[in-house]
């Protein structure tokens, strides 16, 4: 696996987090719950970043595959500059109403807008009228793929526990195990969403203060 910050650490790691407390538990079974959490934190909190090496813009190309590093799948684009432009992140529906006079994607200019269609895709609007070599910059939200093995060391340094939370959630929903508790697993998936939202929150400011136009709460 690739890292997006330094180095990486195997599901393993969090078991200590979780066995405790659901001991009948496989640790593979355990272990997809932990990886399954994994996935879920990161998509949701968004925490998880990546600076994307400049790509270059084409005359004529709006759509631009995010690249990122192995195990891991593009999430989000939570920031993105054309030159020094700021990019405005606006849903298909949004582009329609603000050119209703043509089809969006047809129309040709400097980018102002950034949305997306398909994953892991990004589209410009308008399109690029010239060519501009590693111009188009993109830091983008990770999240592990679903045949990874491994996390990247922070966020199991910053979020063991809070992960851990939606991992037992997982097992104690699983139905007819020695370890099922419906009670626990409600409990539990409280936490996890409040751990989600508590961290989600710090990184909707650590972005606002950044850049206050950024507006990437419209992607989710």
């Amino acid at each position: 696996m690739t890292q997006a910050y330094g180095y990486t650490v195997p599901y393993s790691e969090f078991l200590p987090y979780v066995m405790q407390y659901v001991p009948d538990a496989s640790e593979f079974i355990a272990e997809n719950a932990i990886k399954s959490a994994c996935i879920e934190f990161c998509e949701k909190t968004l925490v998880w970043q990546y600076n994307v090496p400049a790509m270059d813009v084409i005359n004529g190309q709006n759509n631009y595959v995010v690249a990122t590093p192995g195990d891991t799948k593009f999430v989000v684009p939570v920031q993105a500059y054309f030159n020094t432009n700021l990019l405005i992140p606006k849903g298909p529906d949004e582009l329609a109403e603000i050119y209703r006079m043509g089809d969006y994607q047809q129309i040709q200019g400097a980018p102002q807008y950034i949305t997306r269609i398909t994953k892991p895709e990004v589209v410009l609007v308008p399109t690029p009228y010239v060519t501009q070599p590693a111009t188009l910059y993109i830091k983008a939200a990770l999240a592990p793929t679903r045949d990874s093995t491994e996390i990247d060391s922070e966020i199991y340094e910053q979020y063991a526990e809070a992960i851990a939370w939606g991992a037992r959630a997982r097992l104690y929903a699983q139905p007819r195990q020695d370890y099922t508790d419906k009670a626990a697993s409600i409990e539990a998936l409280k936490m996890f969403r409040y751990e989600i939202n508590r961290v989600r929150m710090q990184v909707t400011k650590g972005l606002t203060r950044g850049s206050p136009r950024i507006e990437f709460q419209r992607w989710v």
